[in-house]
């Protein structure tokens, strides 16, 4: 997975004006290697991956995020990104098909890779928090601010869903946590998750946005699904929650809330854990173009 990793990362960053000697201080290798990783074809680094048992999406996903991590200089959060991705992907016998095509002598049976990795949701959590804490993402922030929060397996109160208390705010242009993520952190996120599990099972995690026709456009053209409920005058987390749970029935990548009179509106960016919503968020946050005028759609 790694070399094919590298070479798509090494392309992206060469894309965005980063000299070969730096590139290769970032993902650990000479130089030299660097031209080769350059110099190679780009969609055989992808068909590679894909073969692996990854999807295309998941790919861009990856690409994007590891090479964003990297441009703001984040090395040890992109070493824990990667090593989350890699052996969660291994327990989950992602990559089972591929490895048997070397050895057919494996048995269709095999499940010891599903030890590799033992979920831990703090530290997925905390890993997320620190990718969104980035300034591109600081527009995205609403008034009422952000949090990002992630569920255990089989929830059953909001205690099992673990955010970061007091909530994330833009302070000198970053997203940045009021404090370390708390199981029950969020009533209103818990809320909605226990809700938007009953419907869409594969969603554990989430994180609010605020809404605006500039990130109705940036969904459009990051290619992200998403639905709308509202507008409505209801404050009440449990009712609000209802209402995003009831457009997750083909598990859109976001439902968005319109707010209502002197309610604001709010994107809500589901995903399968926390590094995948912050990837989400971080692709709205580099499609989010400023504007003459954004459309207001408090009621």
């Amino acid at each position: 997975m790694l070399p094919n990793v590298r070479g798509l990362v090494a392309k992206r960053l060469r894309a965005s004006g980063m000299s070969q000697s730096r590139i290769a201080s970032l993902i650990g290798v000479t130089q030299p290697a660097v031209k080769q990783y350059l110099d190679g074809d780009e969609q055989e680094y992808k068909e590679n991956l894909v073969k692996l048992g990854l999807s295309v999406s998941e790919i861009e996903f990856l690409i994007s995020s590891i090479s964003s991590l990297l441009s703001m200089g984040r090395g040890e959060e992109t070493s824990a990104y990667i090593t989350v991705f890699g052996l969660s992907n291994l327990s989950r016998l992602r990559f089972c098909e591929f490895h048997r095509r070397f050895n057919p002598s494996i048995s269709p049976d095999c499940r010891i890779c599903q030890g590799f990795y033992r979920e831990n949701e703090e530290n997925e959590l905390e890993l997320a928090v620190s990718m969104i804490r980035n300034p591109e993402v600081a527009k995205l922030v609403p008034e009422v601010l952000s949090n990002l929060a992630f569920s255990k397996r089989n929830p059953q109160s909001v205690s099992d869903v673990i955010a970061v208390a007091g909530r994330i705010a833009v302070i000198g242009g970053i997203p940045t946590p009021a404090s370390r993520p708390t199981w029950g952190g969020s009533r209103h996120l818990a809320t909605i998750l226990l809700r938007a599990l009953k419907v869409c099972g594969k969603w554990r995690a989430v994180m609010n946005i605020k809404f605006d026709d500039r990130v109705e456009q940036a969904l459009k053209t990051a290619g992200l699904v998403y639905s709308k409920v509202g507008p409505s005058q209801d404050k009440d987390d449990e009712r609000i929650a209802q209402m995003v749970a009831s457009s997750l029935g083909d598990c859109p990548d976001v439902v968005v809330h319109l707010g209502g009179n002197g309610i604001e509106p709010n994107a809500y960016v589901f995903g399968e854990n926390p590094l995948e919503v912050a990837t989400k968020v971080m692709k709205i946050a580099k499609n989010y173009q400023p504007s003459n005028g954004a459309t207001n759609y408090t009621a």
